[in-house]
């Protein structure tokens, strides 16, 4: 199966996960409006309290703070996103076997959220460190994200849990 431009979408909400947003590219903001980890403190993955993601006026999303990771070989996540009440995609996919198959932009900005290049992923934090991540080629597909989305994704590892929930709010100036 390849990788779609629906599951792009589905990359990009779950990137939200990590956000505390103002976007500025091609006009378009994002505002956390709740998020949280509902795995609690023994989490598989866990972002530090204050990791922040911004989306430049470049179309670049600079992240700062850290992800922690405890070391897992398999990552099962079952999904919803939901876009103004209504379910735009829900299902089940499995981490491990879909990093290999993403390009090589797109595991460039999963990896600074510790989701998987590859399996098995060892105990370790990851830091941004300044790292940036050019979206610019996706900036047409921010008006497909536009209103109040909802993310909700449980992911079952074979050393234990993660959960994220969030709400976000994508409008345009």
């Amino acid at each position: 199966m390849g990788v779609t431009k629906k599951s792009h979408i589905v990359v990009f909400m779950i990137v939200a996960v990590a956000m505390e947003v103002t976007m500025a590219c091609s006009g378009y903001k994002a505002r956390i409006i709740k998020m949280e980890n509902c795995a609690g403190p023994d989490a598989v993955i866990t972002l530090d309290p204050d990791f922040s993601i911004k989306l430049n006026k470049k179309c670049e999303i600079v992240p700062s703070g850290c992800v922690h990771n405890k070391a897992f070989t398999a990552a099962l996540t079952k999904y919803k996103l939901q876009k103004d009440g209504i379910i735009l995609k829900e299902g089940e996919l499995d981490l491990c076997a879909v990093a290999d198959k993403v390009p090589g932009d797109i595991k460039d900005m999963l990896r600074v959220f510790g989701a998987p290049a590859s399996c098995p992923v060892p105990e370790e934090k990851i830091c941004a460190n300044d790292h940036r991540v050019d979206l610019s080629k996706y900036k047409s597909m921010l008006s497909l994200a536009k209103g109040n989305m909802i993310l909700d994704s449980n992911v079952t590892h074979d050393t234990g849990k993660s959960c994220f929930h969030v709400e976000l709010e994508i409008s345009r100036s």
